[in-house]
């Protein structure tokens, strides 16, 4: 581009032009800024956002492995409890059974309660090693146990069916505390199970209303950063039409500057002429010719 393209745009319209993308860029710039910000919190707000479903996640999948094992447990403890209640049912048939065989030996022998018959001969003898007494009451008792223990002899068979008895009660009390402890453990261990159950319910749900929200932060992100990339190719774009604009202004300038130096130098050099004319003719030098002599000399040290 030569001068005369550059004087159809003058000096002032390339500054109003320069002004003018300054300010469009610095508009750009504090855009940038903002965007930059809404789209780095944006982007924040997703991560936090993932962090959480993924601790939700682990969460889930530990509160799934423990309560997989919680229902092993009661699966197991059941199966004992009911094995126990087998145990017992059967026990309390036997029970039954030793009874009604107790009381159709009791009316038999006519001996109503072996019990009370035992408890009778515990007292007299008691009786006969603590107290003292006369020789005949002591007599008299001796023959007394004699015969109870006749009775209580010919009534063994009800005793040992009472032992039975006794012990198979005991054994049933047993397996019922044994069944209720198990029965207790049971429900212990079935209510944490439906405890994790229910937290496994609700931080699923949680999980996907963080999704949603994770989902939203993420196309928010997204949209800031096309607009940013928008605005930021933009501002290249402005940038690339200032430095074009500079150029032309740098040539203007230097093209101005040269025709400057081409005015000075025809300037020096008609002083020049006049000087040695001057001289030539004997004239006197003033000190503006004096300041002239010495810029030529200067711009031929120059040249």
């Amino acid at each position: 581009m030569n001068l005369v393209e550059m004087q159809k745009e003058t000096k002032k319209e390339l500054f109003a032009n320069m002004d003018k993308l300054r300010n469009e860029i610095n508009s750009y710039r504090n855009g940038l800024n903002k965007i930059n910000n809404e789209k780095e919190s944006w982007f924040s707000k997703k991560e936090d956002l993932s962090s959480i479903i993924r601790k939700k996640i682990a969460d889930i999948k530990e509160n799934k492995k423990k309560r997989d094992d919680l229902t092993k447990n009661v699966k197991s403890l059941k199966e004992k409890r009911n094995e126990l209640h087998q145990e017992v049912k059967k026990k309390i048939s036997e029970l039954i059974k030793l009874k009604n065989e107790m009381s159709n030996l009791s009316k038999k022998s006519n001996i109503k309660n072996p019990l009370k018959l035992k408890g009778e001969i515990d007292s007299v003898e008691v009786k006969l090693e603590t107290e003292a007494m006369p020789f005949e009451k002591e007599k008299e008792l001796s023959k007394k146990l004699k015969i109870l223990k006749k009775s209580f002899h010919e009534a063994s068979a009800i005793t040992e069916i009472y032992d039975k008895i006794k012990k198979l009660n005991s054994e049933i009390d047993s397996t019922r505390k044994n069944t209720n402890d198990l029965h207790n453990q049971v429900q212990t261990l079935a209510q944490e199970s439906q405890k994790l159950h229910e937290d496994i319910i609700k931080n699923s749900k949680e999980i996907d209303e963080l999704q949603n929200k994770e989902e939203e932060a993420f196309k928010k992100f997204v949209n800031f950063k096309k607009e940013f990339n928008d605005i930021n190719n933009k501002l290249k774009e402005k940038l690339s039409e200032m430095s074009t604009i500079r150029e032309k202004i740098n040539k203007f300038r230097l093209e101005e500057d040269e025709k400057r130096r081409l005015k000075e130098s025809v300037i020096i050099k008609s002083k020049e002429q006049e000087i040695e004319e001057k001289i030539k003719t004997g004239k006197k030098l003033t000190t503006d010719d004096f300041l002239v002599f010495q810029e030529a000399i200067k711009n031929k040290k120059d040249l």
